[in-house]
């Protein structure tokens, strides 16, 4: 029988909380200790979960007998947090986004890599049933060689709030709309697409609506942004993801290749038959994003693996991230190397 591997969670906000009932959700893990700098959180979740509080992640990671983290902090904590607990010996499932920028995420990977540790970062729509399903049409060849996506975000009014609200603060958020939830529609078809490697980024960004934002908040970010990523296989996927903008809020993926092509929530497979057109409507079963998610980092760590979000397509991630907001500000087309 495989040992148990023993978890820590940094970061009791809701992500924190969904990683934990995740972990909860498996025999191969054992959540032993919780963390935040909020001492009443930390102790309150301790106690409902009979485990260890700790408000000094320092002090979790030497004391405690852990064999990995979840790091579910604000961003610019992501790269520092991660990175203390890589050089302890832990491995780590880190939020979304990979950190502040590319730098720092190939930092982060690099430490992973001296230390023979799994570095995987919490992009939970591929672990979605829908996500899961479509990605099985498309590797039984249903869709053909995949050369189209479009990766869409949308919140009419959604502007995280909060008194001084790190969020809206590039400094601690690394961006706005963009690195906060464009990341999840663009990571979400990139990888149905098969993670291509990028190698050009056109986008803008815009502040339209930083007047509804929180108020005593340093509001520097992007309300909105849109993109056109080119991949080194020819392919490219259109970005649209806001905080604020006059139109109806919603998520939309939808991929194309040469046979066949899905749209998500719902999922719709659209291919041909004997020379007929047609749609179908799969059914898709009932799941936890988050308990999969988790699930599979456990997996990795025990089978000694490489974890569908590896830290390498963190690196690549940031990099059309930070290539958006480079071209936003240049007015000129970034190239990826």
């Amino acid at each position: 029988m495989v040992k148990k591997t023993k978890v820590g969670i940094i970061g009791l906000g809701w992500p924190g909380r969904a990683h934990l009932k995740g972990y909860q959700a498996s025999d191969k893990t054992s959540v032993v200790a919780v963390c935040d700098m909020n001492a009443e959180l930390a102790q309150q979740q301790a106690d409902e979960n009979d485990v260890d509080a700790y408000t000094d992640h320092k002090k979790m990671l030497k004391e405690a007998d852990l064999d990995a983290v979840s790091v579910c902090l604000p961003n610019f904590l992501h790269a520092p947090v991660s990175l203390d607990a890589l050089r302890a010996g832990k491995h780590v499932l880190c939020e979304k986004p990979p950190a502040l920028n590319a730098q720092e995420a190939r930092k982060m990977a690099a430490t992973a890599k001296s230390k023979k540790l799994t570095l995987m970062y919490a992009l939970c729509q591929r672990f979605s049933a829908e996500s899961i399903l479509a990605k099985d049409y498309i590797s039984k060849g249903e869709l053909g060689d995949i050369y189209y996506g479009r990766a869409v975000y949308h919140r009419r009014r959604g502007i995280p709030g909060g008194s001084r609200s790190w969020f809206v603060d590039k400094k601690r958020s690394g961006g706005g709309a963009l690195i906060d939830i464009g990341v999840h529609a663009l990571d979400c078809a990139w990888w149905l697409m098969g993670t291509p490697k990028p190698v050009s980024v056109s986008g803008m960004a815009y502040g339209k609506f930083r007047h509804l934002g929180p108020k005593d908040s340093n509001f520097d970010v992007d309300d909105s942004a849109f993109a056109l990523i080119k991949f080194a296989n020819e392919a490219t996927l259109i970005l649209e993801c806001s905080w604020a903008l006059n139109l109806p809020g919603g998520s939309v993926i939808q991929i194309a290749g040469t046979k066949g092509g899905a749209s998500m929530s719902p999922l719709k497979i659209y291919t041909e038959r004997e020379g007929l057109q047609i749609d179908i409507d799969p059914e898709v079963p009932s799941t936890d994003a988050f308990a999969n998610q988790t699930a599979h980092f456990v997996d990795s760590i025990q089978r000694k693996k490489t974890p569908l979000v590896s830290s390498e397509h963190g690196v690549q991630l940031m990099q059309m991230l930070d290539g958006i907001y480079q071209s936003a500000a240049t007015g000129k087309e970034t190239r990826i190397r």
